[in-house]
């Protein structure tokens, strides 16, 4: 199936398809945020993932490429058919992620939604503005690995006892409902950074977990 990116006006084409959210600033995109999104299409059966470029993400510093620049190299990297760059953020007005999901269900009010993150990710969401909310209306999915269990066991967000926590070390079609949560435990992971791209740095640190 061919997917043509989504518009706000065409909820009724997304009605029952299973779609992974990946947010940031992509500022650059890379290797592992593709490492990300292929992990969450296999291991929770998704119809695809949208690459959701922020204008501006409010956790980090001013992007150092416009977001025309960063939008059209997502383009470049995003080969498979299954994960499509989207302006939505910026045609909703939003920059923080719960106000997105917020504008999202509205406007796509019968697409099951699952929000994707790297570790580095899982491990700093409790500081996110209104966390609990995205908790409360979306599932969300964190890649990571074996041997990260202690990451996992001490992560502020798998301390939270409303969510329902399901490790996947396989490909299932599993609820995506609220208060779900899935850590997607994988034996590849990527090392890479935004931020490692941007000072020139690519070779990952043995035992870094940083990718978006």
């Amino acid at each position: 199936m061919h997917f043509s990116p989504p518009h706000l006006e065409d909820g009724a084409r997304w009605a029952g398809m299973r779609v992974g959210l990946l947010g940031g600033s992509f500022d650059p995109p890379h290797e592992g945020h593709l490492h990300a999104s292929l992990t969450a299409l296999q291991s929770l059966s998704l119809d695809c993932v949208w690459w959701l470029v922020t204008p501006q993400n409010p956790l980090k510093r001013i992007a150092e490429l416009s977001f025309g620049e960063r939008f059209e190299r997502c383009l470049e990297i995003a080969k498979d058919r299954r994960i499509i760059v989207s302006d939505l953020e910026a045609r909703l007005g939003t920059n923080r992620t719960w106000e997105t999901i917020r504008g999202l269900q509205s406007h796509f009010s019968r697409t099951e939604f699952v929000w994707v993150t790297g570790m580095d990710n899982a491990l700093t969401m409790h500081t996110w503005h209104n966390w609990t909310y995205i908790l409360n209306h979306v599932a969300t999915a964190h890649v990571a690995r074996p041997p990260a269990w202690s990451l996992i066991e001490n992560c502020p967000l798998k301390l939270m006892r409303t969510q329902k926590h399901v490790y996947l070390d396989k490909a299932m079609k599993a609820p995506l409902l609220p208060r779900h949560t899935y850590w997607l435990m994988q034996k590849k992971m990527l090392g890479v950074s935004s931020t490692e791209i941007r000072n020139g740095n690519h070779a990952p640190e043995e035992g870094k977990r940083n990718w978006i």
